[in-house]
């Protein structure tokens, strides 16, 4: 009985410290003060979170409204892109194995603007213009732009807005 108590006791203290001897707990990373992001997805649509604007576009017009993200939505985000080491992703996705390009049409080139901590990115995609490497190398990069467009989309506003009329082939 004493060894029963003995091998619980070691799974407690393991469960709460884990094998390093520190606990276990989430590090929650403070959003930068002047962290905003602008996402296009080469198409209709692009945000501005330094604004709050979500913009749509239609054939004889261009729809905008005001879309704020919450705290948590940003911290989810801003800790993603730290994740990622969005600051040190390439400028452009581009397939560097020339003989097994995929091309696509229509292609569009979704882009993501970061500032924070005093810098700038800019990294972009072309859906049109790829290799299944390149994909593999850009999934950091995609699973971020699907996260945002994923929150944005979920939000009122723009499930209330009218599909653009812009017509692709």
């Amino acid at each position: 009985m004493k060894q029963f108590k003995i091998i619980i006791v070691v799974f407690v203290l393991f469960g709460l410290f884990g094998f390093s001897g520190k606990p276990l707990t989430k590090v929650r990373e403070e959003v930068s003060t002047d962290f905003y992001f602008v996402i296009e997805n080469g198409g209709n649509d692009y945000y501005d979170s330094q604004n709050n604007n979500f913009h749509r576009k239609y054939v004889k017009e261009e729809k905008i409204i005001k879309v704020k993200l919450t705290r948590d939505e940003k911290e989810k985000i801003y800790s993603f892109i730290l994740k990622i080491k969005f600051f040190e992703m390439p400028t452009k996705f581009e397939p560097n194995d020339k003989k097994n390009i995929v091309i696509r049409s229509p292609g569009f080139l979704q882009s993501i603007l970061i500032t924070a901590n005093g810098k700038n990115k800019l990294v972009s995609y072309d859906t049109g213009f790829t290799s299944k490497k390149n994909d593999e190398n850009a999934k950091p990069f995609l699973d971020l732009y699907n996260m945002i467009w994923g929150i944005l989309y979920k939000k009122e506003g723009i499930k209330k807005m009218p599909k653009s009329d812009y017509f692709y082939e």
